[in-house]
């Protein structure tokens, strides 16, 4: 099994704690802890460096058998190398141990590599695959078998001993039992360290904290396990997003009423805190970020969420047979976006029919308000008439955001003329009533040189289209059919680069994509929409300061959150996997790491919506949430 290389620390542990007395017998004011025999030290430490004079009785079990006696009510604190399972807060749930949740450190591993290789600089779960596992035990031996695009380089591996809780880390993110046994197992990081530093072939696994240190001597790799979060460097921040997942979590879970025995709150108040920040790196391991100690702070002293790191992963599962339909109606933008969703989640789950329509958002609007559906897609706020007929129809709303899209233009290089381009100058340049008859730039602005204008499109019904002329023109005008065609972004940005007086639209998510192929001779073009030009960035779109750009947010009818296919669509479009389409779709400004957040936002909703059905027809149970399990 994965944990049984940490086997030898544990007993280690146990051995010292023995030693010290900590073991003892217990009584009504002894302080109980159970759980993680990673974990525990980790909180015997912290309550040392605290100052406050309490002696716990520990009894190391492991997470899960932790979890267990905890919920249980045997014991006060329990600590854990992860979150809570569904199934364990409901036990705790049905025991009556109401808890507080506390982060207090990660075990992060960082990938090294020598300062001269070449390699792939960001190591993809294949790569990994390819890599470490037993199978790979004189069989992948040189880093082109690891990915094509590498030299020809033997491979050396270089991985900590087995019974290092940094060992623990790389098992369970690698396939198999263990790691490959022809990999070299130094005495210590800095070991490690050393050989990867002089071996160019080389790839090492270290503590992030060990790697920081060292960070003039050898390369910190990235890593990218999910494509939605892409290449992610190790940093506390990234792994609390979940965009970093070669790491373990460390909490504590102590019972509410037990912050009343003398000491111990006092005691996790360090613990929780960044003061404690260097005990955790003195240990080898990384502190919390800045925002996770807030977190920990207003958990303990009951002001904010006593879940505020698990309540978004482990309370809702989509249940398997999920059945019914989700009516989604309103404006354009996000169309494409929802129809791929409703694709890919239909995919999975067949007995469920999203109907997304575009009717535009007054419309869409003016439905959800009579109740007929459950979703609209908007681009502006509501209007206080619309506001006021859904008040009026006792309709509450809950609003997703989704994000910013925008339309960027492409020119080529040369042209000086298309640095920066007007509203009117675009109208002129794309509508249909160009069609044939404008066809120089001078003819587009008597400033502009006599010089043959080449436009390069994607086919008729690409969305970019509509959004670019109806910012442009404010209506949704046919653009020109006179155009070259193609629905490949690269494409178009090649040959714009190669005539002087061309030019080509695209989603900025499709310009990224040109970035990263590093096209030349190609400029981006600044828009002047009557306050100056402005050219588009991550910056600029996200603040609406760059005029060819729509926001789009769901609102959602909260009566229709009792309904399992409408819960179970919105918790797909929130999961983590999912983050990619959003991306895809050329949204901008929600992040991958604000997807835990919207979970938890969601199953809240879920549980206020059934109240206030119950509340509203007592006789009439609301449609309960399926109970569920932690997701994978």
């Amino acid at each position: 099994m994965k944990s049984l290389q940490r086997g030898a620390w544990v007993i280690l542990v146990l051995a010292l704690l023995t030693s010290t007395g900590i073991l003892s017998a217990q009584d009504d004011t002894q302080i109980n802890v159970v759980g993680s025999g990673i974990v525990t030290p980790v909180l015997q430490s912290l309550i040392t460096a605290s100052g406050v004079s309490i002696t716990p009785n520990v009894n190391i079990t492991g997470t899960n058998s932790g979890f267990e006696k905890f919920c249980q009510g045997e014991a006060d604190v329990t600590t854990a190398a992860r979150t809570i399972t569904a199934a364990e807060d409901t036990q705790c749930t049905q025991n009556n141990v109401k808890y507080t949740e506390l982060l207090v450190g990660h075990d992060i591993i960082a990938f090294i590599g020598n300062l001269a290789a070449t390699n792939t600089p960001c190591l993809t779960t294949a790569n990994l695959n390819s890599i470490f596992p037993p199978s790979a035990q004189g069989q992948v031996t040189n880093w082109q078998q690891v990915s094509p695009e590498n030299p020809s380089v033997p491979l050396s591996v270089y991985v900590p001993q087995n019974s290092s809780p940094t060992y623990a880390v790389l098992d369970n993110l690698i396939p198999g039992d263990g790691i490959r046994a022809d990999a070299n197992s130094p005495a210590d990081e800095a070991a490690i360290i050393a050989d990867v530093s002089a071996d160019p072939g080389s790839i090492g696994v270290v503590s992030l904290n060990a790697a920081s240190a060292a960070n003039t001597q050898v390369n910190i790799l990235q890593l990218n396990t999910n494509d939605a979060a892409g290449c992610t460097t190790p940093l506390t921040e990234n792994v609390e997003s979940h965009a970093y997942t070669a790491a373990d979590d460390f909490f504590v879970y102590v019972n509410k009423a037990s912050l009343d025995k003398t000491g111990l709150k006092d005691a996790l108040t360090f613990a929780s805190s960044d003061q404690a920040a260097g005990v955790i790196d003195g240990l080898g391991f990384s502190a919390p970020s800045s925002t996770a100690y807030t977190k920990n702070q207003s958990s303990l002293s009951g002001t904010g969420d006593t879940r505020p790191f698990s309540a978004a992963t482990t309370s809702y599962q989509i249940p398997p047979d999920v059945a019914g339909p989700v009516e989604v109606a309103g404006a354009t933008s996000g169309h494409e976006y929802l129809n791929n969703l409703a694709t890919a989640f239909q995919a999975s789950y067949q007995q469920v029919k999203v109907n997304v329509k575009t009717e535009g958002q007054p419309a869409g609007i003016r439905r959800l308000c009579n109740g007929e559906i459950d979703i609209a897609v908007v681009d502006s706020d509501l209007t206080s008439e619309q506001s006021q007929n859904c008040d009026a129809n006792n309709i509450k709303i809950l609003s997703i955001p989704l994000g910013e899209q925008a339309v960027v233009l492409v020119a080529n290089a040369a042209s000086t003329q298309l640095a920066c381009l007007t509203s009117d100058q675009l109208k002129k340049t794309w509508t249909a009533t160009s069609a044939k008859t404008v066809t120089n730039w001078n003819q587009v602005d008597s400033t502009f040189p006599d010089q043959a204008m080449t436009l390069f499109a994607p086919n008729a019904g690409d969305g970019n289209i509509d959004l670019m002329m109806i910012k442009v023109a404010q209506t949704d005008l046919p653009a020109r059919d006179d155009t070259q065609l193609n629905d490949d972004a690269l494409y178009r940005a090649a040959a714009t680069a190669n005539v002087e007086g061309g030019l080509t639209f695209m989603s900025w998510a499709d310009y990224q994509k040109v970035l990263a192929n590093n096209q030349e001779r190609i400029q981006l073009v600044g828009v002047n929409g009557g306050n100056g030009c402005v050219t588009p960035s991550a910056e600029t779109i996200g603040d609406g300061t760059y005029p060819i750009t729509q926001s789009a947010k769901l609102v959602v009818n909260t009566k229709s959150l009792t309904k399992v296919p409408v819960q179970s669509f919105l918790w797909y479009l929130a999961e983590d996997d999912t983050y990619g389409q959003l991306e895809n779709a050329g949204f901008i400004g929600v992040d991958f790491g604000d997807f835990p957040a919207l979970r938890e936002t969601l199953q809240k909703s879920y549980l206020d919506a059934q109240i206030a059905q119950a509340e509203a027809t007592p006789e009439a149970p609301a449609e309960a949430t399926p109970e569920s399990t932690p997701s994978s």
